[in-house]
């Protein structure tokens, strides 16, 4: 092998490292780029305050989804002022302080309790408050709306399911009789399970007026 030859040999053998080095350096740089680029996308999503919603989903708040639009009581109702807005009880009006959770009374699904007051409690009854009240009487009257409204988003319908119009009281329809069996059969249920668990009437409707069979 001649001396030219040599040095051909190991000026191809230099040029081969340069350019490996050259085309692996840049390889390195662009996956840590591509890296970075991924980790603040990641960062600028998970740092959003409020995640985007579709447009007409219900607003999102302190992890429950709340209902799109207040869920109004019907005009004439008992608990409807002359203008038109919830009348406030001796305990305030409902998201007032000394009332109802507004999210009780704007149509959450979850039950409060149907337990009477002690016998010995001076506090204000449903049935002191309203009329014709007959399975759960010594419920507070403070907790009424609150129980009528979960019945309400449990079964996805308006009161006028139950009730008649401007006449509350009264036992025309039959859904109101059918409501009533089914307090009962809530109430006889939870005292069987005990502290095990408890059942609603959202457990078997979600928000339909039939359970899905």
């Amino acid at each position: 092998m001649s001396k030219d030859d040599v040095m051909y040999a190991v000026a191809g053998i230099t040029l081969g490292v340069i350019l490996g080095f050259i085309i692996a350096n840049s390889t390195t740089q662009a996956l840590t780029e591509a890296k970075l680029s991924q980790r603040e996308t990641q960062a600028s999503v998970n740092s959003s305050s409020r995640p985007e919603l579709p447009p007409g989903h219900p607003d999102v708040g302190g992890g429950r989804a709340q209902p799109s639009g207040g869920q109004q009581l019907p005009a004439g109702h008992p608990d409807v002022g002359s203008d038109g807005q919830p009348a406030a009880s001796s305990d305030g009006a409902a998201g007032q302080p000394g009332g109802p959770p507004a999210s009780t009374a704007a149509g959450s699904t979850e039950l409060p309790s149907l337990e009477p007051l002690p016998a010995g409690s001076k506090e204000e009854r449903a049935e002191q408050k309203y009329k014709n009240i007959q399975v759960l009487k010594g419920v507070p009257a403070e907790r009424w709306m609150p129980i009528m409204f979960a019945f309400k988003s449990s079964l996805g319908v308006e009161c006028t399911f139950c009730h008649v119009k401007d006449q509350w009281e009264k036992d025309d329809k039959d859904n109101k009789q059918i409501a009533r069996k089914m307090i009962k059969m809530v109430k006889d249920i939870n005292g069987q399970l005990g502290g095990v668990g408890k059942v609603s009437c959202f457990t078997c409707h979600r928000g339909q007026q039939r359970p899905a069979n």
